[in-house]
């Protein structure tokens, strides 16, 4: 994808410091009130996304084994149901390598790096720095799928998590505001404000599918992490940035690239875990006849 750089994979980041679960926490008891703009004397938006959205938000640390080296990835997703499946993007879990005694590898499919290998290990990191290690539950491996992963984390016992409630029903528009938690260069879950530059655009003229662009900053960590609107809803995923390319005339910065929220629901559909994942169907409107 010309121009387009994928922004969770971060070759030899470290490994991001989190402690083990000592106790079973019930994570639907902690802090995550619903807050309500009329309650806010100075209409903070972004205070109250944050704050409703911030425990189901998580960092994600992937180890691979890439031709006898190890290489760790760091990247951002968030939770989907309440028994612990989790989005990201594919690139943050699995790699593409041209044989499996291959050191070198690609973040997408091609026609050259086409054997995928998943991580080893996938660690789900929650802002207090509690994780969970997780199986890669699903993905499909096709050069144009797209770029989405579920996760389940293991061992959970009887945490009940916060989930995020996907959102295919609202209309998108220029200049709206949006939010996300990401992991940039491994740095942590942190907080962005953006704005939508387009809601609708192909990143390529052989693209199957229209893309969201934002002016927020997105780098490398930001991958798979959710695309918030002002009601604590997941519109989009965060899967690219726009850069500037090396002998090119291209002078881009400063743009995002997000799935839309249509487009995983349907990702979603084909794994066997949709009844799991609370998202809202797409009504049409009703056709008044006179």
């Amino acid at each position: 994808m010309q121009n387009i750089a994928v922004c969770g994979i971060r070759n030899l980041v470290s490994m991001v410091s989190c402690s083990a679960i000592s106790t079973l926490l019930n994570k639907s008891n902690t802090i995550n009130y619903q807050i309500s703009v009329e309650d806010l004397e100075d209409q903070n938006i972004a205070e109250a996304v944050a704050s409703n959205t911030v425990n189901s938000c998580v960092r994600i640390v992937a180890t691979f084994t890439i031709g006898g080296e190890t290489r760790t990835m760091s990247g951002a997703g968030f939770v989907v149901s309440t028994d612990g499946y989790v989005i990201t993007n594919r690139h943050v879990a699995v790699v593409y390598v041209q044989s499996y005694a291959s050191t070198s590898y690609n973040t997408e499919k091609t026609s050259v790096y086409s054997k995928a290998v998943p991580a080893n290990e996938i660690k789900v990191v929650f802002k207090d720095n509690e994780y969970f290690t997780a199986d890669l539950s699903y993905f499909v491996d096709e050069e144009d799928a797209y770029d989405l992963a579920i996760l389940k984390m293991k061992n959970t016992g009887a945490i009940v998590f916060n989930n995020l409630s996907i959102d295919q029903t609202s209309e998108l528009y220029y200049g709206q505001s949006v939010f996300t938690f990401g992991n940039p260069e491994g740095m942590g879950l942190l907080f962005t404000t953006a704005n939508i530059a387009s809601p609708n655009m192909k990143l390529s003229s052989s693209s199957d599918y229209e893309s969201i662009i934002i002016d927020g900053n997105i780098n490398h960590g930001n991958s798979g992490g959710a695309l918030l609107d002002n009601k604590s809803h997941v519109v989009g995923v965060v899967f690219a940035r726009v850069e500037s390319k090396s002998g090119s005339n291209t002078n881009a910065y400063g743009l995002g690239c997000a799935i839309k929220a249509k487009d995983l629901i349907s990702f979603i559909k084909t794994s066997s875990v949709a009844d799991k994942v609370n998202f809202s169907e797409y009504v049409p409107p009703t056709t008044i006849e006179s």
